[in-house]
């Protein structure tokens, strides 16, 4: 970034470039899974940053990291804004990661006018790191917004397991994250995300703030394949029950059901685990996750089942057993309407008309929205669309859009100009 370029917010490029830092490898963009040794680091450069900006830092019991503004004190209402800062493998530099510092910076420039006299908040402000919103370690995403709006339960999410069989309680334990700290804040009033678009939309309509007024649902199905290990040598064609085999099968027999019969809906399958991952052992076990998103949830239904009818089929024919390990439906949100109207008119008093639009993504908002957390999400544009993915990039002059709108909309719904139904 240009520190010539982006005025709101002083501090937001040396905190973005050092938090960049973090887990960054040449040409591989960043790995700063959650829970791990880098996230930890991130983690301590948040908190250490927003003390000496004058916040008191909480955490609760999964992690999550809440940099505290009390300026109406006790018994007033909270307003939420942040995001994450775990990352994908060989990730991209802003997806989380700017909208917790922009919202950083907000809270730092609203506090200053605090001080100064020029603003008289009647609502409390956290910025909030929020753990595992990726799912690239522990799954499910959105774990711990999950935990924090009651949708996903302590315990439960606590004892997730990675790939290696690391619970998520022991990893943020290795990190220094052994339970709650500090005074939480309770439910907020209303919780306010920044974050880049991951598509081409705002730049196409060639605008520099999306207000979303909802949110695709997404289906995720993990699908297992058992089969038997056997010497890939001497072992008959015929005796052998195949697990990769079948997962093949049934990954291509997804994509062209999935793209013949459902064609608006998006597709995946992005991760494979094989056991025992031997170039001599016949694969025994082969697990697969499958995704689809789209608007309509029957569709979803429908889509799901004609996948599911292929896998089956793909274990018949090889002669293994299909177990589906998951099957999850993440509904569809429509973001709280009062604030999608804020959002809106605070980006045209900032000079920008905004571009109302939905996101195919889900985001810490949309676990608080589903949950009754009344949430908003502004989007702003991202170069290309690309998103996971070290060519990520938001341009200087839009990230400054986005905080200028952001810190106006904090302020607005600090003084008092949205009222939560309790």
């Amino acid at each position: 970034m240009d520190s010539a370029t982006v005025t709101a917010g002083s501090n937001v490029i040396e905190i973005f470039d050092r938090m960049s830092a973090i887990g960054a490898h040449p040409g591989q963009g960043i790995t700063r899974l959650a829970a791990s040794a880098e996230d930890g680091a991130a983690r301590g450069l948040f908190a250490d940053w927003m003390a000496k900006g004058g916040a008191r830092i909480a955490t609760d019991a999964i992690g999550n990291q809440f940099a505290c503004f009390d300026w109406a004190g006790e018994g007033a209402g909270w307003i939420f804004a942040g995001s994450h800062l775990d990352s994908q493998p060989r990730g991209g530099r802003f997806d989380g990661t700017l909208g917790v510092l922009a919202a950083g910076c907000a809270a730092l420039d609203l506090d200053a006018r605090v001080r100064t006299g020029g603003f008289r908040p009647r609502r409390n402000l956290a910025v909030v790191n929020w753990t595992n919103e990726e799912g690239a370690r522990f799954q499910p995403s959105l774990t711990g917004s999950g935990v924090f709006s009651g949708a996903l339960p302590l315990e439960e999410a606590l004892a997730l397991e990675d790939g290696a069989g690391v619970a998520l309680r022991d990893a943020l334990g290795a990190i220094g994250v052994t339970g709650e700290t500090g005074k939480v804040p309770p439910r907020p009033d209303a919780y306010v995300e920044l974050h880049v678009e991951q598509g081409r939309i705002l730049t196409e309509a060639v605008r520099r703030i999306g207000v979303v007024e909802g949110t695709w649902a997404a289906r995720k199905i993990t699908a297992a394949w058992i089969g038997r290990a056997a010497h890939t040598g001497p072992t008959p064609m015929a005796d052998r029950r195949d697990a990769l085999l079948a997962a093949a099968q049934g990954i291509a027999a997804f994509e062209a059901l999935v793209a013949a019969h459902y064609p608006h809906l998006h597709r995946s399958a992005a991760r494979l685990v094989i056991e025992p991952n031997s170039p001599n052992v016949v694969v025994e076990r082969a697990m697969v996750w499958f995704e689809l998103r789209g608007l309509d949830v029957a569709e979803l239904g429908n889509a799901g089942a004609v996948a599911i009818a292929a896998f089956e089929k793909a274990a018949r024919e090889t002669g293994t057993r299909l177990e589906i390990a998951a099957d999850v439906l993440r509904a569809p949100a429509g973001m709280d309407d009062r604030l999608v109207t804020l959002a809106g008119e605070t980006a045209r008093r900032c000079g920008f008309e905004p571009l109302s639009m939905h996101s195919v993504a889900g985001h810490d908002a949309v676990a608080l929205q589903n949950t009754g957390i009344p949430s908003a999400l502004i989007f702003i544009p991202s170069v290309d669309g690309a998103a996971h993915h070290p060519d990520e990039l938001t341009r200087p002059e839009d990230v400054e859009a986005g905080l200028t709108v952001l810190t106006e909309m904090l302020r607005r719904l600090a003084e008092g100009e949205f009222h939560a139904e309790r």
